[in-house]
């Protein structure tokens, strides 16, 4: 059994290379599950949660993933699991969950500017989103009906694993040995998602360019001693 991690904040692979640069650990991108996945090599996986979620279509990426993972593949969800995170392992053959664990299920939501017809159809788009959602949570299985699972959404707030089971989203509720939920490591997620400024990407841009630039620097300076070693031993 392997066990893979989802810890932090879905982001995709680019920016996850800047805030990794700038020094946040905790955050999880499509590349990091598919190098686990096939590292894995066919093995039963058990994939550990602890998330607030991030960016839907990470989300919905990395349940692809692990749905078209040729073992078995389980989820564990730990300390929380909110948004994108809970699509992420939607596909998952059985979702487990610790007792004390919190879990979120909510709406998409967006940004738009313009008049009351670009309004209208940032909302329309949202309804849209949402019915993906719902399609993701409904191809488990066992779910509660669309009704409810709509009312569960707009109501965007915490719930307990024996709600979350109710409504047909986990499987199983258990205890590891030893270990507890830690329901305080939620709180990372109540202050909303990690703001990737203009400022750190540019930062990051540079850091790049300079580091492209040393190669550069080294590799001319590695021809240019290969050469007078050649000329050398003329």
């Amino acid at each position: 059994m392997v066990d893979i991690p989802i810890r932090g904040e879905l982001w995709d692979n680019d920016s996850s290379d800047i805030l990794r640069w700038w020094g946040w650990r905790d955050i999880t991108a499509p590349m990091d599950i598919e190098q686990a996945l096939r590292d894995a090599d066919g093995d039963d996986v058990t994939v550990l949660v602890n998330s607030p979620g991030g960016d839907m279509t990470v989300g919905g990426e990395i349940r692809s993933m692990l749905r078209r993972y040729s073992g078995n593949v389980t989820a564990l969800i730990q300390g929380h699991a909110a948004s994108a995170a809970t699509l992420a392992i939607s596909a998952c053959r059985t979702i487990r969950c610790e007792p004390g664990a919190l879990l979120c299920y909510h709406n998409p939501s967006g940004g738009a500017e313009g008049d009351h017809r670009e309004m209208s159809r940032a909302a329309a788009g949202l309804l849209s989103a949402r019915d993906c959602i719902l399609e993701m949570y409904e191809a488990r299985g066992g779910t509660k009906p669309r009704d409810d699972l709509i009312e569960l959404m707009d109501r965007n707030t915490w719930i307990s694993p024996t709600e979350a089971k109710e409504y047909g989203l986990i499987d199983e509720i258990v205890a590891l040995e030893g270990l507890g939920g830690d329901p305080a490591a939620f709180v990372a997620a109540t202050d909303g998602r990690i703001r990737l400024t203009a400022h750190m990407r540019e930062e990051y841009q540079a850091h790049i360019a300079a580091e492209r630039e040393r190669a550069a620097t080294e590799e001319k300076a590695r021809r240019a001693r290969a050469k007078l070693r050649a000329l050398a031993n003329y």
